[in-house]
């Protein structure tokens, strides 16, 4: 048993179809929206898995991060101000509490302080 006028246009006329609607007609060719992935996150990945096979230590791991996270500034600022960030960077991924904690998680190390 149906509800009358639930899910019907008024006057039970029949819904238009897209091509009649004016909107894209069926070519039949199927989308495919291909892989898209972003260069940063195979890095990181790549690099997570390097650390966790033992190829490089957290300080090398943490030092490619902090460089990958700052090559977009690499066009705006001088060499000084961008190693000047590096290092700032660095320095608040050993003393931090909170980013010590979000390293300890994603590598199951703790950086030191240097």
């Amino acid at each position: 048993m149906g509800i009358d006028g639930i899910g019907k246009p008024p006057g039970g006329a029949p819904l238009p179809t897209a091509a009649e609607a004016g909107g894209a007609a069926k070519t039949g060719a199927t989308f495919d929206a291909g892989r898209a992935e972003k260069p940063e996150a195979t890095a990181e990945v790549d690099s997570l898995g390097r650390l966790g096979r033992g190829e490089i230590t957290l300080d090398q791991y943490l030092d490619e991060r902090v460089a990958s996270a700052s090559a977009p500034l690499a066009a705006s600022l001088g060499p000084e101000q961008l190693e000047f960030v590096q290092s700032a960077l660095r320095e608040q991924l050993a003393t931090d509490p909170v980013l010590i904690e979000l390293v300890r998680r994603a590598t199951g190390q703790v950086p030191r302080a240097e």
